[in-house]
Order: structure tokens, then sequence, then C-alpha cells
């Protein structure tokens, strides 16, 4: 039965997609005599619900199953783990692909490695997270790993109470579906091995905008006045830009919406935070007075600053301070000539470790030779622990790094993870220390920078998944917030413009 393979593969991985009881082959294939699937939406949808289609089109859900970084990534995944990851990416990139039993994992002779079909789908499972798949969702087993049910025996479920009657499917109120945990399905993931890749639902779960009743739909499926179908009534409907960080990687003639999702999503980007700055005396670790500039950033989002597939996104304070000749005299932030961040991690940049003062907000994800070694739930338990305390040390790499942990690339090779991100609600201060700079008067430029993939882990794509070498080039660098000024370090003091010291 199409029922028990897809439960099978999900159960693989012990979480993925379902298909609810009403999902049996027979009711898959026939409904009062007609033939169900998954419904196209350009094809199908689009006939009543064309707005909803014409937003749904230029997101990330209808991107999901052509995203080059995703086909490279289950290429990598598959060959690297000799197809133990399974139905890991695909079962929320393609959730009708694997319902459908088009996304086997096989052993190819000739190669000699595991693959998986990813881009020879059919024309519904290239749709990624289609109409239907959102709208067939009839439970959350729980919120994370698309461990969801899909029932698709004709009847469309969303936030509508009365729906008005129509021949083209039936229709059903979902109390579910007003919730976040129907967005949870996916949007957290625990890897095979235990590493947390993504806790956006937990992190919201903490949020105060979970206590005060605000839902992920809230801002990133706002409200809006209309007609759900061209014969139905005014009604509060929804928008389905679904718009978050991520935009298309293809050439811009390949997907739809390449500008205006880019202009949505640097509009979210500008309103997730808050910048800012004052001068300040700190004390070094030798407890002598320096002179700092201390950065606050403030995360204005409903969960962690940066979210979703953290080891992948990169945000990061930019300084550059210049000299009243113009002549650069401190730096942060700032790249390689491979446009990598100079972090302490030897393959992220050819000039790891040059950048002592970095502000970096992000996912270390980091394999444990011990914690692969242990098996009580205790003794684990305290290891990740001692990990998490670790963290900075496993980060800046060099000497101070223990031996037994190394931070890897991809999700599918960690156990867990080292977190740097903003909690929801939070505020973070980062100190510049100035004290090498001279009495003088200066020009600074600050700014908070975000990329949703790191030159370097795309480059490591191109050498193992096959990755088209172009797509790096097509990241876009948004600036979320910057500040520029003017101050003076005199023999006493230094001052910002409208500060006293």
């Amino acid at each position: 039965m199409r029922e028990s393979l897809f439960c099978l593969l999900a159960l693989l991985l012990s979480a993925g997609c379902q298909v609810g009881e009403a999902g049996n082959t027979e009711v898959l294939q026939n409904r009062n005599g007609k033939l169900v699937s998954f419904s196209h939406p350009q094809t199908e949808c689009s006939q009543c619900h064309a707005q909803h289609v014409e937003e749904w089109e230029i997101s990330n859900h209808a991107y999901a199953a052509k995203d080059p970084v995703f086909h490279a990534m289950v290429k990598a995944g598959q060959a690297q783990t000799e197809g133990k990851i399974g139905q890991f990416c695909v079962q929320c990139h393609s959730p009708v692909g694997l319902a459908t039993e088009q996304t086997p994992v096989f052993f190819d002779e000739d190669l000699g490695v595991f693959q998986q079909e990813t881009e020879d789908l059919d024309a519904v499972a290239q749709q990624g997270v289609s109409c239907d798949v959102c709208h067939s969702i009839t439970d959350v087993i729980e919120p994370q790993n698309a461990r969801m049910v899909l029932t698709p025996d004709g009847t469309k479920r969303g936030t509508i109470v009365d729906p008005v009657p129509t021949e083209a499917h039936q229709s059903s109120y979902s109390q579910l579906h007003t919730t976040s945990e129907v967005c949870g399905s996916c949007h957290a993931v625990t890897t095979p091995r235990g590493a947390l890749a993504e806790e956006t639902f937990s992190e919201w779960a903490s949020s105060d905008a979970a206590k005060q009743g605000k839902t992920c739909q809230s801002c990133h499926m706002p409200e809006y006045i209309g007609q759900a179908a061209p014969d139905a009534p005014e009604r509060t409907l929804h928008r389905h830009t679904f718009v978050g960080v991520d935009v298309s990687l293809l050439p811009p003639d390949e997907f739809p919406g390449y500008e205006s999702m880019r202009e949505l999503v640097r509009a979210m980007l500008e309103s997730s935070a808050k910048l800012d700055m004052r001068m300040v005396a700190s004390q070094n670790f030798e407890q002598r007075q320096e002179r700092a500039l201390e950065v606050t950033i403030s995360n204005l989002t409903g969960h962690a600053l940066p979210t979703g597939a953290t080891a992948e996104r990169q945000l990061w304070l930019e300084i550059i301070i210049k000299n009243s000749a113009g002549d650069i005299v401190f730096e942060s932030g700032t790249l390689d000539a491979h446009g990598d961040i100079r972090d302490g991690i030897a393959s992220h940049s050819s000039r790891p470790g040059t950048d002592p003062q970095l502000a970096y907000y992000g996912q270390y994800l980091i394999e444990d030779q011990i914690l692969k070694s242990l098996t009580d739930p205790q003794e684990i338990e305290e290891r990740k622990k001692a990990l998490d305390q670790a963290c900075d040390a496993i980060v800046q790499g060099g000497t101070n790094a223990p031996a037994e942990v190394k931070v890897v690339t991809f999700p599918w090779q960690a156990n867990w993870q080292c977190n740097r991100m903003i909690a929801p609600d939070a505020s973070s201060k980062h100190l510049f220390s100035l004290q090498e700079l001279p009495a003088a008067k200066y020009s600074a430029s600050l700014r908070l920078l975000f990329r949703t993939f790191p030159p370097y882990f795309l480059r490591e794509l191109e050498e193992v998944g096959a990755l088209d070498a172009a797509v790096k080039d097509r990241v876009p660098l948004v600036t979320v917030a910057q500040k520029e000024w003017a101050f003076q370090i005199g023999g006493d003091g230094f001052v910002l413009p409208g500060q006293t010291h």
C-alpha cells in the first residue's frame, strides 16, 4: 500500500510525513468516482484561487524542489552517508515526491555511489510545498522533521470557518491551520545524528510573540480583506508569499518574482533588528581601561536572529574606521578575497583568525567523537552541556579548540551544534576595542549584514554536489541596519556626536 511505504520511508529517520488513514490506496485513487491526487497549483488551483497561486509561485514553498542548493545537498548527502540520510531532505522539499514514491534512494552501480532522484520528478512533485501539501495536513505528530499527517482525500482544509460549497472540491475549517504547529512541521529540523540544525519553532514557542498569541502566520502570512474565490464573499484572508530570508538562486528568468521577492526579503530583514552604539571605557583582561565602541543589536523578531538553517545563515557586524586622510585604520567584519568572513575556522577562510574582534551570529555544526561514543542518556546530556560551554573555544579554532571536536559543513556530518544567535526578545552587546587608535578625528561606518549562504559552503557543494559555480554569485548581501558617524579621540577621551565623556 502507498500508505505503508510512505510511513516506512518516514520511519527510517524516525521522522517524516505520513499519509492518514483516509489516505489509503483507494481514497488516493478515487473519491465518489473521481480521480483524486495532489493538484497542480497553476493548472488546477489557479482557476479559482488566482491571487493565492500568484503569491505562492514566487515563494520559497514553490522554490523548495527547484532549489539548486537542495539538489546539490541531496547528491552530496546520499553519496557521503551511503544513502543513510534517506528521505531527510526530500520530506520537506518535495512531500508529494515522497508520498507518491518518486524519490527512492538507490545505489548507482555505474558510478559506485548512492543517489536519489530529485530533479526528474513529475510536474506536481516539482512544485515543492504546493497548495495540497499544506491544505491536506490533518495532524501534526510532532512539530519537527515533517512529522505531519497528509490526507489527500479531496478535502481542502484552511482557516475559513464557513467555506462556500463548490463543485471543485470539498472544503473544511481546520483549527490546526491557525496554529504555528502546522509550520513547525518543517521549520524545526533535527539531523539523523542528533544535531539541532533548525530550531525556529522552539525559538518562537519561547518568545514573547507566542505568549502574546502571535503565530508564524502573523508575520509570514499577513492578513488582508479579499475574496478567496471569484464568487466568494469578502473576508479575512492571508498572503501566500511566505516571505522569509531565502530567495531564488536560479538564473532570474528560471523562477518568477526574482526581484520582487528580493525586495520583500530586504524589507523584512530591515525590520528584524535595531542597531545602537556608544563609546565606552571598558576593562580589558588585564583590568586596564580601554577605549571601545559598544554596539547593541536588538532582536525584533519572534524567533532567534538569525534563524532557519542557521549553519548556513550568516549575520555579522562590519565596521570600517578611517582617519582624516581617508585611510582605513580599523576594520572588522570585512571579507577575504573569496568573500568569506575571516573567522577562526581554517576551512572557512583563506585568512582564518585574522579578524579577532569579529562580531558574528549564526551556528557552527560540529562532530564530537566523545558524544559519538556515548549511549547513556544522562551522559549524552552532560556531554552536550559541556560542548555548549566550550563553544567559544571550538569556533575560535586554533590550539584552544578541543581535539575531539571539529567544525563540519553539512548537517548529516554533525552530531551537535554551537549556537551563536541572538535569542528572541533579547539583545547582544559587542565591544570593539579602539585603544590602538591615536588622538585624531575619524569617520566610521557600521553595518549589520546578512546572507543566506557563505561562499565556502557553496564552493564545497560545487566539489561534492556538482553545484553550478554561478549560484554563489546570486546570493544577495543585505544590509539589515547601518550607521555612519564622525568622532574624535582626544588626549583625555573620545566622544560621539551628542555624547559627552
